[in-house]
């Protein structure tokens, strides 16, 4: 399925692959296209690896597929092994180009890989016009929607997925995530649920039911659901980190952490986990941990509002009176009506003996903050 290129792009990762997938037989060298084909398809790393180095390329891949496979999350190891196998080369060129209606697939890859998500969503805006009939279209538009937490749209998108392509397990885990994050339970359980009927052996399937039972408060049914993700295919992290909430709710401090490190461990980019964590250890007072865990989900993550203020209360709690200082007058430069920075560096401020600036703070922060700064 073409579609998958952009699915992992996001919150789920990649669909477990099928069971006893077969690896075509056809004789000669790989060309990159069946390369694509086969990741977008579900076959593991290892097959697809094996057949590319048992066989070589019939052309040497330019960028173009190797940003697709990358915007799909290929592991690096597969990327080398297409990007150096013993093949023809000649000028560097790839006689890749998909049908037409799968073109917008390599610009919106393109955009992704220079950060450009404003462009890959227009391409797959504009591409739901041209295919509204495509229920993958839809699906990818909603994938990039959620990236830029536009809930009510991806939810619309991903509604137009499911009418078409009733049938799809991945419209249904789309629409459940999108529904997660926005805290609508009985359409998150019901899709989840779906996408799990269809894809019983796909770790990401409990993922989704995880969140959703998590959204019910049905710890004992996420905790299940999360540990079935992990027997399945343990390398995934939000099982982990799903572990790791439901431990941390239930008062099992050293099972929490565990699991929010080893979410951590296997994908460290996701200033989620650490924030997850961070909040862990100041609920138990280990403010310098949490101190840690803040500071790097905001590097991470520098434009949420909500990591810098909590990183501003962490430094407040463990008495680091300046550190405090500056996150909140950040917070202020950026939205000087935010009543909850406003308030802690007021108090900051008393702390420290300065009553006439905290004053001054609560009646114009943005020229105290901008002063200050």
């Amino acid at each position: 399925m073409i579609t998958l290129a952009l699915l992992s792009i996001l919150a789920l990762p990649l669909p477990q692959a099928r069971q006893n997938a077969p690896v075509p037989k056809a004789e000669g060298a790989v060309p990159p296209d069946q390369v694509l084909a086969w990741q977008l398809e579900g076959l593991t790393p290892e097959e697809i690896r094996d057949e590319v180095e048992r066989r070589g390329l019939t052309q040497c891949p330019e960028i173009y597929v190797l940003t697709a496979l990358r915007a799909a999350r290929m592991d690096e190891e597969t990327v080398r092994a297409m990007q150096h196998a013993k093949a023809p080369c000649p000028f560097w060129r790839l006689g890749l180009r998909m049908p037409g209606p799968t073109d917008y697939l390599y610009e919106i890859a393109g955009a992704i890989q220079w950060n450009d998500f404003d462009d890959a969503l227009n391409t797959a805006q504009n591409e739901t016009t041209k295919q509204p009939r495509n229920p993958e279209v839809h699906l990818v538009c909603a994938h990039l929607l959620r990236m830029q937490q536009d809930w009510i749209a991806a939810y619309g998108e991903a509604t137009i997925a499911v009418t078409l392509a009733p049938q799809s397990p991945y419209v249904h885990g789309l629409r459940s995530t999108i529904c997660y994050h926005s805290r609508l339970p009985q359409c998150a359980i019901h899709d989840a649920v779906e996408f799990v009927k269809q894809r019983h052996e796909d770790a990401a399937a409990y993922i989704v039911l995880g969140h959703a039972n998590e959204l019910l408060g049905r710890d004992d049914q996420a905790l299940m659901a999360y540990a079935e993700a992990s027997r399945l295919h343990p390398e995934y992290a939000e099982s982990h980190a799903g572990l790791g909430r439901i431990h941390a709710r239930q008062g099992e401090f050293e099972n929490a952490v565990a699991a929010f490190r080893e979410a951590i461990r296997l994908d460290s980019r996701n200033a989620e986990f650490y924030a997850d964590l961070a909040a862990l250890y100041q609920a138990e007072g280990y403010n310098r941990q949490s101190i840690e865990n803040w500071r790097k989900a905001k590097e991470l993550e520098p434009d949420r509002t909500e990591i810098a203020l909590a990183l501003g209360n962490a430094y407040l709690l463990d008495e680091q009176y300046p550190e405090a200082e500056r996150e909140y007058r950040e917070l202020l430069l950026h939205d000087p009506d935010m009543e909850n920075a406003k308030g802690q560096l007021a108090r900051v401020l008393r702390v420290e003996g300065r009553g006439q600036e905290a004053e001054q703070i609560l009646a114009d922060p943005l020229e105290t903050a901008k002063q200050e700064h």
